[in-house]
Formats: structure tokens, C-alpha cells, sequence
């Protein structure tokens, strides 16, 4: 478990250092030692464990509550810049979010029991490899980007020690997101990748980039509610942990239960956009390069097809999982269209990213051993 646990606070640390760095040199070193450790524990985690599956207990109060304290932190950051900008329609959403939260912490918590709050098994060992060293990749490519970005904006304020702060807390969210057998934790996860995504891509403050930044956040709010009402359903039922609802929804398909379950799909395809939200994922081509390669290839869009696949032995042969491939293939087929027609390179990109994402998810939605495992080998090829 100390493998995991380093995984999901490292980056942190990463982040608080950042924060604290105004020159270059110093920065550079910190991000290459950084991102460095990082690259080496997530391979260090894929040694130990590779082929296994092994749950941790894990569970902790104090944990719990910090997550719960950081899930209302994010709607509160996300109210002010709602209020800030003149957002209702997301001052709205994120007041919903925060009453859903309370009420889960308040009514629905205390009566589910969590044995095994964090797990590993070969997917999410996959999953720590992409975003370890992609991941990280990326960081240390942005510190030559951000740095004629920086040049090229010399009369703005110097917002790099906040960018690659976020980065990294980027990393953090994701690796709690892929290791959580939690659902309430990996539901924190879930949104911090979202407000770091709403602040990656308004980087620059401009008016397209805002607007581009509140549609990533109105649709996830959308996904991170559906996800906030199928914890508290499954919570009804006592269940809380994923191997639990994977194992239990294989031979439940009926009620409340697959209600839940369309709730988290509808969750998983909004963070992975999916049609109709793909609009976000286009909208974050605004933002410097290291943002839309960290969106497209390790983080955000890979969290949505890391729930689906995970997922997938529910959604085989039930109403959830057709839907699911249905929307799988309509996003591969419009979305492939779509960029052939483009001239413009970063919307090539942008729309082949999403068909690529709509391959994975009808794989996913079929739930066949076959689907899943070509399901996981496109993820791998497109990271």
C-alpha cells in the first residue's frame, strides 16, 4: 500500500513546491526531479504488482473527511468563479453539487460499510503507467513551452508556478481516481480533475478561453452529479465499493440498481467526451499545448473510458451497456467524418481524439472479455 500512497501524495508535494518557485532554474530542476520520481514509482508500482489484484483496506475517517472538505472546497472555487463571471447556469450546478455532497455525508455514509477503500489490479496499473510517464512527459515538455509562452505574453502577470501546480494536482486526482475502490473517493478524484481542467484551460484569462473553460465545467458538473446520485443510490443498497457493484451488477439488472449504473455511464461519457459534450474537449484546444495534450492523452477523457471499462462486465447484455455502444459508435463515426474535413491541425487532432475515445467506449459498452481487452489496448495506442 505505501506504493500507492506515495503515488497519490507526491504529486501534492510536487504541487506545494511549484506554488512556491518563481525561477526558471530552480523550476526546471524541481519539475525534471519531480516528474522523475513520479515516472519511477508508477513503473516501481507496475513491477510489484503486475498480474495481481490486491485491495488495501485503506479506510480512514480522517481521510474520508478530508476528501469530503476538498469535494466541497471545489464547489465553493467553482461558485466563486461562477459568481465572478456571471456563470448562473454554473453557480446553479455547483449549489446542487455541494447539497448532494452534504446530503450523502449526512444520511447515506454512515449506513455503508467500505472494507477495501483502495485497490490495484493490472487496468489500473495500466492506467498509473499512462499517467506516470505521459503524464509527467508532458509537464516537463511544458517547461520549454510555458517558457516562450511566457516571452511571447511578457506583458501579462507570470501564472507558471500555478500552472504547473495544477498540473500536478492534475496527476494527483487521477491516481486517485484509478486506485479508489471507493466510489465516494474516487467521486473527489472525478472533480478534482474537472476544476483543474476549468483552470488549465482559462490559462490565459481571455474571453474565448473562459468561455472554453465554463463549458468543460457545466458539462462535468452534469457528469459529477449523475456521479454524486448513483453513489447515493448504491449507498441505499450499502454498497460503496466498485468490486462490490462490478460483482453485484453482473447479476442485478433491474431498479434502482441499474439506475446507478446509468447515472456513473452518463458520468464516465461526459468526462470522456463523448456526443453530444464533446464541444468541451474541442474547447480546450484554446489553452496553452500542455493542457490539451495532458486532456487527450493521460487525464480527463481517459478517467471517463477507465469507468466504463471497469464497469463493463455490468453493462454486458443489459439496457445500459447498448446504450453505451450505441453512443460509442455514433462518436466514432461522426467524429471520424468530422476530421476529415478539417483543415485546421489542432481540430484534426481534437476530433480523431474523440473517435478514438468512441471506439473504446463501444467496446466498453459491449462488455465481452474480447471488447474489453481491445478496449484497453486502443487506450494504451491512443495515450
Amino acid at each position: 500500500m505505501g506504493i500507492l500512497g506515495f503515488l497519490l501524495l507526491f504529486p501534492v508535494i510536487a504541487a506545494v513546491v511549484q506554488m512556491a518557485i518563481r525561477g526558471d532554474n530552480a523550476r526546471s530542476v524541481t519539475v525534471y526531479v519531480s516528474s522523475g520520481i513520479i515516472i519511477v514509482a508508477s513503473i516501481v508500482a507496475a513491477v510489484l504488482f503486475m498480474g495481481q489484484s490486491v485491495y488495501f483496506d485503506g479506510s480512514s475517517e480522517v481521510v474520508s473527511i478530508v476528501l469530503t472538505l476538498v469535494d466541497l472546497g471545489i464547489a465553493v472555487l467553482i461558485i466563486y468563479y461562477a459568481v465572478k463571471y456571471k456563470r448562473p447556469a454554473v453557480l446553479a450546478l455547483a449549489v446542487v453539487q455541494i447539497v448532494l455532497i452534504l446530503v450523502f455525508e449526512v444520511f447515506i455514509a454512515p449506513g455503508a460499510t467500505v472494507s477495501s477503500a483502495l485497490y490495484i489490479d493490472t487496468l489500473s496499473i495500466i492506467m498509473a503507467l499512462i499517467i506516470g510517464i505521459i503524464g509527467s512527459g508532458i509537464i516537463v515538455y511544458a517547461l520549454g513551452y510555458m517558457r516562450d509562452f511566457k516571452t511571447e505574453h511578457a506583458d501579462e502577470p507570470d501564472r507558471r508556478p500555478r500552472f504547473f501546480a495544477i498540473m500536478y494536482v492534475f496527476l494527483a486526482g487521477m491516481f486517485l481516481i484509478v486506485f479508489s475502490n471507493n466510489l465516494a473517493w474516487m467521486l473527489c478524484g472525478w472533480e478534482i480533475t474537472t476544476v483543474c481542467s476549468f483552470l488549465l484551460i482559462g490559462y490565459t484569462r481571455t474571453e474565448e478561453a473562459m468561455n472554453n473553460a465554463f463549458r468543460q465545467i457545466w458539462m462535468n458538473l452534469i457528469g459529477g452529479i449523475a456521479f454524486s446520485v448513483a453513489i447515493m443510490i448504491l449507498g441505499s443498497y450499502g454498497i460503496l465499493e466498485l468490486n462490490i457493484l462490478v460483482m453485484a451488477g453482473q447479476f442485478f439488472h433491474n431498479g434502482l440498481f441499474m439506475v446507478a449504473t446509468s447515472l456513473l455511464a452518463l458520468a464516465a461519457i461526459t468526462k470522456a467526451a463523448q456526443m453530444p459534450f464533446h464541444t468541451w474537449l474541442l474547447g480546450a484546444m484554446v489553452a496553452p499545448t500542455p493542457t490539451s495534450a495532458l486532456l487527450h492523452s493521460s487525464t480527463m477523457v481517459k478517467a471517463g473510458c477507465f469507468l466504463l471499462i471497469k464497469l463493463s462486465p455490468v453493462f454486458a447484455g443489459s439496457l445500459p451497456g447498448l446504450v453505451v455502444m450505441l453512443v460509442g459508435i455514433l462518436t466514432f463515426m461522426l467524429a471520424s467524418m468530422i476530421a476529415i474535413t478539417q483543415s485546421n491541425a489542432k481540430r484534426v487532432l481534437a476530433y480523431s481524439t474523440i473517435a478514438n475515445l468512441g471506439l473504446i467506449v463501444a467496446c466498453a459498452g459491449i462488455g465481452s472479455s474480447m471488447a474489453v481487452w481491445a478496449a484497453i489496448f486502443l487506450l494504451i495506442f491512443h495515450a
